[in-house]
């Protein structure tokens, strides 16, 4: 996946290099609605879906026909929550299901009950990305297009993150009869995302997640400019 974003994005910027069509700069901003998606395995790990809101810059050039491209640079900031229980040293000197003898066990969703004593509670898990999206645009109507392509994305506001890059997939609906255009998009990740700190907190816990990303999203954009090159 990686290889495919770099050879699109390579031959995309050759051809806003080469090209004598007009290319469109513009500025946009982005509201979403983040609903993390988790596998089977890590669906005791109960979360609360959270939101999203970014903002950019973009480049826009005509192929061919009515199809166009565009290739941008973004900030994005997420939020979701995450339940998390951590069970205590029993009265015994142990831990739940004998897992070391330093720390508590965490384990969220207990069905075994272990006392009343356990500390339970939300996390709220900020995150910041650096979004490189590159997608394609075709014209249905003189008002109204579809839209789809890739995102590229770094987390950079973790100590662990499994996927450097993520890649998310995305299609959309907009309309450009005005000149702020606006886009209702899906965007959804190929693969799930795992990240964390290495401090624990105080309560024994440490604070991440392992979910794949799933985001309704609505995109604001606004041209300031054309240049011929």
């Amino acid at each position: 996946m990686k290889q495919i974003t770099i050879i699109l994005a390579l031959l995309l910027g050759s051809y806003f290099s080469f090209s004598q069509e007009k290319t469109e700069f513009g500025i946009s901003t982005e509201g979403s609605w983040f609903i993390p998606h988790k596998e089977p395995e890590y669906r005791g790990w109960e979360t609360k879906n959270g939101f999203g809101t970014g903002i950019g810059v973009y480049a826009s050039r005509n192929l061919f026909w009515k199809v166009s491209a565009n290739i941008g640079v973004s900030y994005r900031y997420k939020q979701m929550q995450q339940h998390y229980v951590v069970y205590p040293e029993t009265s015994n000197g142990y831990y739940p299901y004998g897992y070391g003898d330093y720390y508590p066990y965490v384990y969220d969703n207990s069905p075994y009950g272990y006392g009343t004593d356990k500390i339970e509670g939300w996390d709220k898990l900020p995150m910041h990305y650096f979004v490189v999206p590159v997608h394609l645009k075709m014209l249905l109507t003189k008002n109204y297009f579809i839209k789809g392509g890739i995102e590229t994305t770094w987390l950079t506001n973790y100590e662990v993150v499994n996927e450097k890059p993520e890649f998310n997939w995305s299609i959309g609906l907009g309309s450009q009869k005005y000149k702020l255009k606006w886009s209702l998009n899906y965007i959804s990740g190929f693969k799930e995302q795992g990240f964390g700190d290495k401090t624990m907190e105080a309560d024994g816990h440490y604070k991440g997640s392992i979910n794949k990303n799933n985001m309704l999203q609505l995109q604001l954009s606004y041209p300031i400019g054309r240049l011929k090159f």
